[in-house]
């Protein structure tokens, strides 16, 4: 994987040779001409795969310095929540009253300008660290999930609750569902296979909806999250996901086994809680479980 390198230095020629040094190294390399131009892109790059890992940024440039971008990035709330955002200092003055103030800002690092040597083994212990925060954050996410693959019931429910506070009165769909008679799957097949068919479920689900917003909700039961659906298109949805788990017979220790799936959905209006929404969709569940048992009657 390679890391993504802002480099923000006002002087063409310095930026030119540093850039094409991280590109020997294997970095991606964005560039700024100054402060101004790299806080407008770090700005535009915050939510995007383009984020930076590195910033390598100048200390002497006009408009904004690189002391003010150092404070800025630090105070920045989108770069304090998300991956720790590294700043170097390149300079041309050594000396321990600069390299204390440049610490004081909050950077990670203070590099005399010209020696490639040092330069490239600062990025190289960076680049370690780096790589270390991103195995703990997917040990930390594996730690998240149920054993069916996707989110456990706390987790899928703060994610959810803090989508419909952002969207607002924006759509947000909810759709609830489970496998019908499970409980006589266990009882029939043993508990083993019944977990073996969640998982199966688990899987499925996380192919067939890839915006990460799927969880177990308890039991056999599945929630998932879909931003900027209406009704109709919400039921299309729910109305796929459930032929897509149906499709094929799911392979356990007891043979093969077919399932059917029951749904219920709901979308948002004025004033909806996510407590509302799972409220709605559990509705709609037990109505369509209730018009099935009638119809195979």
């Amino acid at each position: 994987m390679k890391l993504n390198i802002l480099l923000v230095d006002d002087n063409k020629i310095i930026r030119n040779m540093i850039r094409t040094q991280l590109l020997n190294w294997g970095y991606e390399v964005e560039e700024a001409t100054d402060g101004l131009e790299a806080l407008e892109k770090l700005i535009q790059m915050a939510g995007s795969e383009k984020r930076p890992n590195i910033v390598l940024v100048d200390w002497h440039m006009p408009e904004l310095d690189g002391i003010a971008l150092c404070k800025w990035i630090k105070s920045c709330q989108a770069y304090k929540t998300g991956p720790h955002l590294y700043v170097l200092f390149l300079t041309v003055s050594d000396g321990v009253e600069n390299e204390t103030m440049a610490f004081k800002a909050g950077a990670d690092g203070y590099i005399v300008k010209g020696s490639w040597e040092s330069l490239e083994a600062k990025l190289d212990s960076v680049k370690g660290r780096i790589f270390e925060e991103m195995e703990l954050r997917e040990t930390i996410a594996s730690l998240q999930k149920d054993p069916c693959g996707v989110l456990v019931k706390r987790e899928i429910i703060d994610r959810l609750g803090r989508r419909v506070a952002e969207v607002g009165q924006a759509p947000m769909g909810i759709i609830l569902l489970d496998v019908d008679d499970f409980k006589q799957i266990n009882d029939t097949h043993g508990h083993l296979v019944g977990d073996q068919i969640l998982e199966a479920v688990g899987r499925r689900l996380h192919d067939a909806v890839r915006n990460g917003n799927v969880g177990r909700y308890g039991g056999d039961e599945f929630l998932i999250g879909l931003p900027g659906c209406s009704q109709e298109t919400l039921e299309k949805r729910a109305q796929d996901i459930a032929a897509r788990l149906m499709s094929d017979p799911i392979s356990t220790s007891d043979g093969e086994i077919r399932i059917s799936i029951s749904y219920g959905t709901a979308v948002n209006t004025d004033s909806f809680t996510l407590e509302k929404l799972i409220s709605t969709a559990d509705r709609a569940l037990y109505r369509q479980k209730q018009i099935r048992k009638r119809n195979s009657a």
